[in-house]
């Protein structure tokens, strides 16, 4: 479990730069998916989250919630939990009730995980590979990969998009060791109403909760 928590940190903090895109179809089809994606006041996602690394032969998925409202967020992974007010990032874990609170943006090349409908935005060139069809459905796909490889450690993310609906389905990070991530999108609802307080960790939530402060 605390593979997936680091892996999923991964998915969601380590992907960040400046674009410098190549291909002028997978331009527009990315412009296209991040205006519409920034009209929504909130979206409420909820996934699988697949890691497979090839060298250990080990595949483990983990079912998950994402909520975003700004840049405010809620990930449940399994048994962890990870809150953001905007400011502040609660990292909680029911397997030994223990919280770790850290600055929003700590981390390098933090990224707030709003951005992941978006993430195409910055660090990367990007290339539209092929039409494809899955599970009736015909689906753009995208590959990404980092202006600056030396410092990922991933070497090409690639993106599903559904033509029809201009929705991201599907993300995959390709690793440079053989370990490979896959965010699989399975429901999609934007505009649901959301308060602070549904971003905030609440100790009283949590009984005897150990804090760990990092800030």
């Amino acid at each position: 479990m605390k593979k997936f928590t680091a892996v999923i940190c991964v998915l969601l903090f380590g992907i960040a730069g400046n674009i410098s895109g190549q291909d002028v179809k997978a331009k527009a089809i990315l412009d296209e998916l991040s205006s519409k994606t920034r009209k929504y006041a909130s979206i409420t996602s909820n996934f699988v989250f697949t890691l497979e690394d090839k060298a250990a032969d080990v595949s483990q998925s983990q079912e998950g919630t994402l909520k975003m409202d700004g840049k405010m967020y809620y990930i449940k992974l399994g048994d962890n939990h990870i809150y953001s007010d905007g400011t502040t990032r609660w990292t909680y874990s029911e397997d030994t009730n223990e919280v770790l609170v850290d600055h929003a943006n700590a981390g390098e090349d933090a990224l707030n995980p709003s951005e992941i409908y978006t993430v195409w935005e910055t660090g990367f060139k990007h290339y539209y590979e092929k039409e494809v069809t899955e599970t009736g459905k015909a689906m753009h796909l995208i590959k990404l990969n980092p202006v600056k490889p030396a410092e990922k450690a991933y070497h090409t993310v690639q993106l599903y998009v559904d033509k029809s609906k201009m929705e991201l389905t599907r993300i995959v990070i390709l690793g440079k060791q053989g370990d490979n991530y896959t965010y699989d999108v399975k429901s999609f609802v934007t505009d649901k109403t959301y308060t602070t307080a549904d971003f905030t960790f609440s100790k009283a939530k949590y009984p005897g909760v150990e804090v760990i402060d990092n800030r």
